[in-house]
């Protein structure tokens, strides 16, 4: 079973999808979306048009009963352009596997900006044969090094993104050699 067809099954069977339902319309992002899932993570993107810090904590509950995580953030923010967002962060181990889940509560624009941003990657990544193989690749070798995640020397999906598709990197070997991690991100 693959990462992408784990992640099918639990959307299903646990009704997170039709919880996130109950806030506004959810969307599937990131490496999902694109199918290029190196490891046990969803990004989902909520339409926030009802949502509230009162859901918020009923979210929280919802999270924290049906999914017992090892780690868990909850936060209301407003970003710099006023607007307010909320986000949802869990770690849990399912079928003896860690998930990370973030939880994103955004406009309609900015959720529509993602899909686009993620319908851009994949359709790059399909014209150039084996290029969704080697992200793939890069993204798992980087995090099993200890390399892949947010913070100083760290490398994110993005930069695996442009240094394969636009810098021509073919394994990790030359993404570490030539690659300065945040460099003009896609």
């Amino acid at each position: 079973m693959t990462i992408k067809e784990k992640a099918d099954r639990i959307l299903g069977e646990t009704g997170l999808l039709e919880r996130l339902g109950e806030i506004g319309a959810p969307h599937v992002i990131g490496s999902y979306k694109m199918d290029m899932m190196a490891w046990n993570d969803l990004d989902i993107d909520v339409e926030n048009t009802n949502m509230s810090i009162e859901k918020l904590y009923e979210l929280t509950d919802y999270i924290i009963r049906a999914f017992h995580p090892k780690w868990f953030e909850a936060k209301e923010e407003v970003t710099d352009q006023g607007k307010t967002v909320w986000f949802q962060g869990a770690e849990a181990v399912i079928d003896g596997e860690l998930w990370n889940f973030d939880l994103w509560f955004f406009d309609r624009e900015t959720i529509e900006k993602a899909e686009v941003y993620c319908d851009s990657i994949a359709s790059r990544a399909a014209k150039l044969p084996g290029a969704k193989e080697r992200i793939i690749g890069i993204k798992r070798e980087l995090l099993k090094r200890g390399l892949y995640g947010y913070g100083e020397g760290k490398y994110i999906s993005m930069d695996v993104y442009r240094a394969v598709l636009e810098q021509g990197i073919t394994d990790t070997e030359g993404m570490l050699e030539s690659y300065v991690p945040g460099e003009n991100r896609l």
